[in-house]
């Protein structure tokens, strides 16, 4: 086996291991032998490694020389997107041995420890947008600072109209609200025993990329859409006239309620699609709902696309333009870790501080189905 089906295996049998079925002593066996394979195989490629370095040397720098060469104003963010110090990251997470270029990223990186590799941090935002389409559309600054924003309340006076030649309209008067996003803490804690903490910084990646884009991810998108419930305006919160049904010209209804909602989704959980948007039929008995070969969108209704988020409840849907939702993150996703010596658990924590606030309280709709 290669060193990257070693590590998938580890990270499946990792998987099973809760399983009620599971046969731990058959795990165990197989887990050590794979751990065995593995040691084997690095071995190796340290070896190699070490020949080829020292033919080199007598013909060019090393790694270590051209580091230290480079400017000492070197920005953080530039080291962070190395695959040297992204290597060193997961390596130290792992308890790896570093080696002496992997050393010096962490220690030139003075806030090591939760600076998350560019890469990895990109690859989990991606995993993030992918699950969760609401985050991937809304506006969002990865700022790592507090954000103050506007929100437009409504025109008091002076808003266009018709006036006679020669006068002057109205001045216009407009109504603000400042908001401060200054961030919810948000965090996914995953725990691996000691006997199961022996995979090695790329196993330990691929393993926590997957763990913390999908709960945390989950956990943001959960919030954007309490944000938009909270945010939107009492008229544009709907409820159906009739128990587990909503018709054509309802719908028509709802799309009328928007303001200023330019690029319309519709957003709702699978349940609610299946069991409502795609039965909804025209005055002459045909759906409105049509079926999309657009990637991550499931279909189209009255020319908006809709899109399956699985943050949004059960038997509601909303409507609305996600690009007013602003969202903030002051402090993008970082990695921790810890240790429980009682329990015998290394705890790894990924960590985001995030808040979202909806700039226009008419450019969404809130609809809820008559249950009784």
């Amino acid at each position: 086996m290669t060193l990257n089906e070693i590590n998938t295996r580890l990270v499946e049998l990792r998987s099973q291991i809760d399983s009620p079925e599971a046969d731990l002593e058959s795990l165990e066996t197989e887990i050590n032998n794979l751990i065995e394979e593995r040691n084997s195989l690095n071995a190796k490629a340290e070896k190699r490694d070490a020949l080829i370095k020292a033919a080199q040397e007598t013909t060019k720098p090393n790694i270590v020389e051209q580091f230290e060469e480079r400017k000492e104003d070197k920005k953080m963010e530039n080291i962070l997107a190395t695959p040297e110090y992204r290597s060193a990251f997961f390596k130290k997470l792992a308890g790896e041995t570093l080696n002496e270029t992997e050393q010096r990223f962490i220690s030139t990186t003075a806030n090591f420890g939760g600076a998350l590799p560019v890469e990895t941090a990109n690859l989990i935002f991606s995993n993030i947008e992918e699950q969760h389409p609401i985050l991937s559309d809304i506006t969002l600054y990865r700022t790592g600072s507090v954000l103050e924003i506007s929100l437009h309340n409504a025109i008091a006076a002076g808003d266009a109209a018709v006036t006679e030649q020669g006068v002057a309209p109205a001045a216009e008067q407009n109504t603000f609200a400042k908001v401060t996003l200054s961030g919810k803490d948000f965090a996914k804690f995953v725990e691996i025993s000691y006997a199961l903490s022996k995979m090695n910084g790329q196993a330990l990646e691929q393993y926590l990329v997957q763990e913390i884009s999908e709960r945390l991810g989950a956990a943001l998108a959960k919030e954007v859409v309490t944000q938009v419930t909270a945010d939107t305006h009492a008229d544009n919160k709907k409820t159906s006239a009739a128990v587990k049904v909503t018709t054509f010209a309802e719908l028509n209804g709802l799309f009328a309620l928007l303001k200023q909602a330019k690029g319309k989704v519709v957003y709702c959980n699978e349940f609610t699609l299946y069991s409502y948007l795609t039965s909804i039929v025209d005055s002459t008995g045909r759906p409105i709902f049509q079926t999309s070969m657009q990637e991550g969108v499931a279909g189209m209704l009255l020319g908006s696309p809709v899109k399956v988020e699985d943050a949004v409840a059960d038997n509601v849907f909303l409507i609305g333009a996600p690009k007013k939702v602003i969202g903030n993150m002051v402090q993008d996703i970082m990695i921790e870790t810890d240790r429980d010596v009682k329990r015998h658990v290394d705890i790894f924590s990924g960590y985001a501080r995030f808040e979202c606030k909806l700039t226009n309280a008419k450019s969404f709709v809130v609809f809820t189905m008559r249950l009784i």
